[in-house]
């Protein structure tokens, strides 16, 4: 099973190119950015207790050398 066998020619693959349909893609980049909005517009409380934690020992941190 080496790189050139003797005896085998190239392999064939079946290949189905894609159809571009823009308006699918328009709806997709809709749906993303909506979901994105959505996102961002429930930031979790814990994210912002964890941000503010990190600050304060940063500043502690900065303050004691």
């Amino acid at each position: 099973m080496g790189l050139f066998s003797a005896g085998r020619g190239p392999r064939s693959f079946d290949y189905r190119p894609r159809h571009h349909d823009p308006e699918e893609d328009d709806r997709d980049i809709r749906r993303r950015m909506k979901s994105r909005r959505a996102q961002e517009a429930q930031r979790s409380p814990l994210s912002l207790l964890f941000f503010l934690a990190l600050l304060f020992l940063t500043v502690l941190l900065y303050y004691s050398l």
